[in-house]
């Protein structure tokens, strides 16, 4: 069976640099993929290809058998592929609420979004998110004044809003408390019930307790793939991480 995401031979270069060097990819549906690799290895680039945040300059991006190679952010999106950065966008001087509100919004137009809001799946959707991620009672209070953990959680609740299949995730416990990734980790294993997740991460520690699938990135290219266990194994991996080859 195909794989949800499929990524092929994937290139991208910047003024004539190679980033991404024949990068290959494939996730299978309901399943943690951890992205890892030393800083320069292209993890977020290929989170921008992804995305459609960046165009490749060669090679194939499949989602759901279509491809998706080269369509517009807004058009991806739509298609089911969702993703939280690293540094949380959210609307500071809204409440917690009103962010979850705006998210579910597809409408640009500020009167139509009045009556989306009056929405009654929409407040349904906004109450089980809230309750998954740990912010039901957090709901009404000034998202400025969140914790930079609850700040995470908002984020990632925010991109659940929209209904995605996939949900990308640029190291989502950067900054956060043991006890803050250790519920981010609950979350995480929750959403594979419903969501199938990209992680991109740095924690090894947070990698090994929620990743199915570990992918290894190294200069634009796959270094190593496969569980856990698999790669602290493996001998090349651990001599990169070790930083005699850092780019």
């Amino acid at each position: 069976m195909a794989g949800l995401l499929e990524i092929k031979d994937l290139h991208k270069s910047f003024d004539g640099t190679p980033v991404i060097n024949g990068f290959s990819l494939e996730v299978t549906e309901m399943t943690v993929c951890c992205v890892v690799g030393p800083n320069g290895a292209g993890k977020t680039t290929t989170m921008d290809l992804i995305t459609g945040r960046q165009k490749p300059t060669s090679g194939t991006i499949h989602f759901a058998e279509e491809d998706i190679t080269g369509l517009g952010e807004h058009e991806i999106a739509r298609r089911g592929i969702g993703r939280k950065f690293q540094v949380p966008a959210v609307f500071r001087e809204l409440s917690v609420r009103q962010n979850l509100e705006v998210a579910y919004s597809k409408q640009t137009n500020a009167l139509k979004n009045m009556f989306v809001f009056g929405d009654a799946a929409m407040k349904r959707k906004l109450d089980e998110i809230a309750a998954l991620a740990n912010l039901t009672e957090r709901l009404e209070v000034e998202a400025g004044t969140l914790s930079h953990g609850e700040t995470q959680w908002l984020e990632i609740s925010m991109v659940l809003m929209q209904n995605p299949r996939v949900l990308l995730l640029d190291e989502p416990v950067a900054g956060l408390t043991e006890g803050e990734i250790m519920k981010t980790a609950r979350l995480i294993k929750q959403l594979k019930e419903t969501n199938t997740l990209i992680v991109v991460e740095h924690d090894m520690g947070f990698v090994r307790e929620i990743a199915d699938v570990v992918t290894v990135m190294h200069m634009g290219t796959l270094l190593a793939q496969g569980t856990i266990g698999e790669i602290e194994a493996n001998d090349r991996v651990r001599e990169v991480y070790l930083g005699s080859e850092e780019h």
